[in-house]
């Protein structure tokens, strides 16, 4: 789900005016589970939408992986409904923390974009290119330690990495968390450090990251 913000300024530029495309059937190795939509969440749709020029990469990404296996898209372009009901979420769920106000925002901000209508100051997933995603065989999704919007360490990109011991099946999630973030980012994606699910290409955080351009601004459906 999330969005790293507090992001450093780019300088602007012309943004790319692609559509948003859909992901149903754009390639047999890219499944689409509008997780929000199953899960009811206002503004949400029963498809996932990315800008074209992202998609394009989607696919480059899906044929790097190993025969038996693929993506499993889970998010895209976000509506704001869709965003809010996130955000009101998290902050419910933080609320029996008795954080402080200062504390509250620091906490939601490593989860969730501050919902807005802005189009030239959008959240990652309101300019179509980040994209929540996991890996799936011919038995179902993979393992990958935790579920979408998991909010412990747990989901942290480089958890199993850091840990100094692990077992067969720890192994076995590491090797497919280096596995989905290789094929991302030999694409030309960007990685995302708190969620092992979440890759941006073309957006702020994306053009922050890569010392590129922004490419893709806010876009409305």
């Amino acid at each position: 789900m999330s969005e790293m913000h507090n992001l450093d300024s780019n300088t602007p530029s012309a943004p790319q005016q692609e559509p948003l495309i859909s992901l149903t059937g754009v390639s047999l190795r890219v499944e689409v589970y509008p997780f929000y939509y199953h899960n009811h969440l206002p503004g949400s749709e029963n498809d996932c939408f990315l800008r074209n020029g992202t998609v394009e990469k989607l696919i480059n990404a899906a044929e790097q992986l190993p025969p038996g296996l693929k993506l499993v898209v889970l998010d895209g372009w976000r509506s704001y409904e869709t965003q809010l009901a996130i955000y009101e979420t998290i902050k419910k769920d933080l609320e029996d923390q008795q954080l402080t106000p200062e504390e509250m925002q620091i906490e939601i901000s490593k989860y969730v974009a501050i919902p807005t209508r802005d189009l030239m100051k959008p959240s990652p997933h309101l300019t179509g290119g980040a994209v929540d995603l996991t890996l799936a065989n011919d038995q179902g999704w993979i393992d990958m330690g935790t579920g979408f919007d998991d909010f412990t360490e747990k989901a942290q990109l480089e958890w199993y990495e850091r840990k100094a011991s692990l077992s067969p099946q720890e192994k076995t999630i590491r090797d497919y968390r280096r596995l989905l973030r290789q094929v991302m980012e030999n694409a030309g994606f960007v990685s995302n450090s708190e969620e092992w699910w979440h890759y941006d290409y073309g957006n702020k955080r994306w053009a922050n990251a890569t010392g590129g351009s922004i490419l893709y601004y806010g876009i409305e459906r």
